[in-house]
């Protein structure tokens, strides 16, 4: 299920917004990302994953090679509905989202002209131990779910991903890419983006002072907003 954010403008350039590990395209910092493209005369597409918001499907059987078919479905629909500019796409994905993005332009061979990362989760088998206790994989081994908070983890989440740094995705992707990172996150610590900001030069980072993960803070949401849609209008 999605929303299309549709501008005045003929043909106009899309971007598809990618929400992370089970959160939905209801949040609210996407909502204001689509709004604010639109405004720009941008095609905006916010989509829940399956097993998500108000999408069929179980959460816990949530995988990331689902959600990349999940996009690719997203992006068809958006040009069977639209009389949009296929020749100028950008992607934003936030956390998790990060990862299907660049996996689905890699698969797909997708020429997109920007990618923006919010957050990104790319070292998966290091953001574990940060993520899960000793016990918290137990449980889930034995009984293949966890709950944490309002999420489900599946065992088929955690056997996709035990193993996986999806960062090798950035030596194939060759686009100029923003990542956003909020310098208080405790869920995927701002190192992380540092590292990938330095290996890569493609990646320009954008640290935004006493954020977390989420961008809670509607300061924060606003900033984050602000520099993306600079960004993609520079591209698009």
């Amino acid at each position: 299920m999605g929303v299309l954010h549709l501008p005045e403008r003929k043909k106009p350039p899309v971007v598809i917004i990618c929400h992370g590990f089970q959160n939905t395209k209801t949040d609210k910092k996407y909502i204001k990302l689509a709004r604010a493209l639109q405004k720009e005369g941008i095609l905006a597409f916010r989509f829940d994953f399956e097993g998500c918001g108000d999408s069929e499907g179980n959460p816990r059987e949530l995988t990331v090679k689902r959600e990349v078919s999940d996009l690719n479905s997203a992006l068809k629909t958006v040009f069977e509905k639209c009389h949009a500019d296929s020749k100028r796409i950008a992607l934003v994905g936030g956390s998790l989202g990060s990862v299907v993005i660049s996996l689905f332009v890699q698969k797909f061979k997708i020429l997109a002209k920007t990618l923006v990362f919010w957050s990104q989760a790319f070292n998966q088998k290091d953001l574990i131990k940060i993520w899960f206790t000793k016990d918290d994989l137990e449980k889930l081994k034995k009984e293949s779910v966890l709950i944490k908070g309002e999420k489900e983890i599946g065992i088929a989440d955690y056997l996709e991903n035990r193993n996986k740094d999806y960062a090798f995705l950035l030596s194939k992707i060759k686009l100029p890419i923003l990542l956003i990172h909020g310098a208080e996150d405790k869920d995927v610590p701002l190192e992380f983006s540092e590292k990938l900001a330095k290996r890569y030069r493609n990646i320009s980072l954008k640290i935004i002072p006493k954020a977390n993960h989420k961008f809670d803070d509607i300061f924060h949401q606003e900033k984050a907003i602000h520099l993306t849609v600079k960004w993609i209008k520079k591209y698009l």
